[in-house]
């Protein structure tokens, strides 16, 4: 029988911690003297935290749908009038920013928060891990990233975690919790496949009621946002920039952005051969089509043998899949919602261990350029003056779609030994004993 965990693990995931923390610093080190954040954080250097307030412009101005084509739904724009200051808003974005500093603030409270939530989480699975672990999540690259943008996908992420995590014990606010963060990104409608594959319509229909409830008051308060606009910006924001396949490839985290970019001749795919080209894009889709392969057999399993589902591991297959092989554009910052639920899972098996360690590697906000692309002289909202830039082709835009494929393939063998393998004990990481799983996998709540 297996005793308890060794120390050795513990140690692996603490020094991948004391590693993010390093790069961190160095990142701002870069901050202080170059005067902006370097790659792999976002290139436009005068645009920091514009998500933020460019969206708080529109909640107080008519044409977020019609003139701006937002893909945010109406709640982001509600939720904004509640912790910004409208005066700050009559002229433009610019001036929001220059005005404004309680919203930026209050996002900056968000993410300390979040982070607090993350541990507190982790720490009712395993407390000697939960502290690298909730580094790496809730201070990681795409956490980060941002907040370093602005994005509103900081208090969504608040939501996701009380919902999907087992810090709130009532199933009813779990389910309003979900609700929120689907109604912020409706991307995260994944949390329902789990009672999909049960044929639990009693939780969908529950779930569905709720979420309906909240998409119409937010509606009604905003007074725009059909589901027709918002599908119509989400498949245009899901497709990319057509005309910047740089921009494209910059965070994105599938590798049809890096085949177009091969494609196209840009940079150093001038210098390939064609053949070349053609058989690493060949290969690449191969592999994103084996996934999706892969993915639908666990959902098929999951159908033929419903009680074996663990709702955390295929809410992250398939939030996982989303990001391997549909998104086209520069999507990487909402990673750490798949790495939230990678992160409730035992360093415990080599499958378990290699989605682990691609995680961490993944949450690393480091990066190389080897092909420069833009540089130039700019203003830089966070060093507060004129910098000389240089962004480029990285190491990272190459590797991290492959990191994570790994994370991938590994979520479905996963979920396919969920359906047909020995179903496993789960295990008390402190003691080895037998306990309650700590994953909403049991049974999905009821309302």
């Amino acid at each position: 029988m297996r005793g308890p965990s060794s120390p050795k693990p513990q140690r692996i995931e603490a020094l991948f911690a004391l590693l993010l923390l390093a790069s961190i610093v160095c990142a701002l080190v870069h901050l202080g003297r170059q005067g902006y954040l370097p790659q792999p954080f976002y290139y436009q250097i005068g645009a920091s935290e514009m998500d933020l307030y460019s969206t708080a412009y529109w909640a107080y101005h008519q044409g977020a749908y019609t003139l701006w084509h937002s893909l945010y739904p109406p709640i982001s724009f509600d939720f904004l009038r509640l912790f910004t200051v409208p005066a700050c808003y009559v002229a433009d974005e610019a001036a929001g920013r220059r005005c404004d500093s309680i919203a930026s603030i209050f996002l900056a409270g968000m993410f300390l928060l979040n982070f607090v939530l993350v541990w507190l989480t982790y720490r009712r699975v395993d407390r000697r891990t939960a502290i690298p672990r909730a580094i790496a999540v809730a201070a990681g690259l795409p956490m980060l990233y941002a907040l370093e943008r602005g994005n509103l996908l900081i208090p969504c992420f608040t939501a996701f975690v009380l919902g999907a995590g087992t810090l709130v014990r009532s199933p009813v606010w779990r389910k309003v919790a979900l609700a929120v963060s689907v109604n912020f990104k409706p991307y995260l409608l994944v949390v329902i496949l789990p009672a999909v594959a049960r044929r639990d319509w009693r939780w969908l229909f529950g779930f569905g009621l709720v979420g309906l409830l909240i998409y119409g008051v937010t509606f009604i308060l905003q007074g725009d946002g059909t589901p027709v606009q918002l599908l119509s910006g989400m498949s245009a924001y899901a497709g990319g920039k057509q005309d910047a396949l740089w921009a494209n490839l910059y965070f994105s985290t599938s590798y049809w952005p890096l085949i177009r970019f091969l494609e196209a001749r840009q940079a150093f795919a001038a210098y390939m051969n064609p053949r070349s080209i053609a058989v690493m894009g060949g290969c690449l889709i191969g592999l994103m089509r084996i996934v999706q392969v892969g993915s639908a057999a666990c959902m098929v399993a999951a159908i033929a043998r419903p009680s074996r589902v663990d709702a955390n591991r295929f809410m992250a297959l398939y939030a996982g899949l989303i990001f391997t092989t549909v998104t086209n554009g520069s999507s990487g910052y909402a990673q750490f919602f798949l790495y939230f639920l990678v992160f409730l899972e035992p360093w415990r098996g080599a499958v378990r261990i290699a989605i682990l360690i691609s995680s961490y590697l993944l949450c690393l906000p480091a990066d190389q350029a080897i092909w420069p692309m833009i540089h130039g002289v700019a203003y830089s909202f966070l060093g507060g003056r004129e910098v000389s830039y240089s962004f480029g082709v990285s190491v990272g835009q190459i590797l991290r779609p492959g990191l994570l494929l790994v994370v991938q393939f590994g979520l479905i063998a996963l979920n396919l030994r969920d359906s047909f393998g020995v179903r496993e004990e789960p295990r008390d990481e402190q003691t080895g004993s037998p306990h309650a799983s700590t994953s909403v996998a049991g049974s999905f709540p009821k309302l």
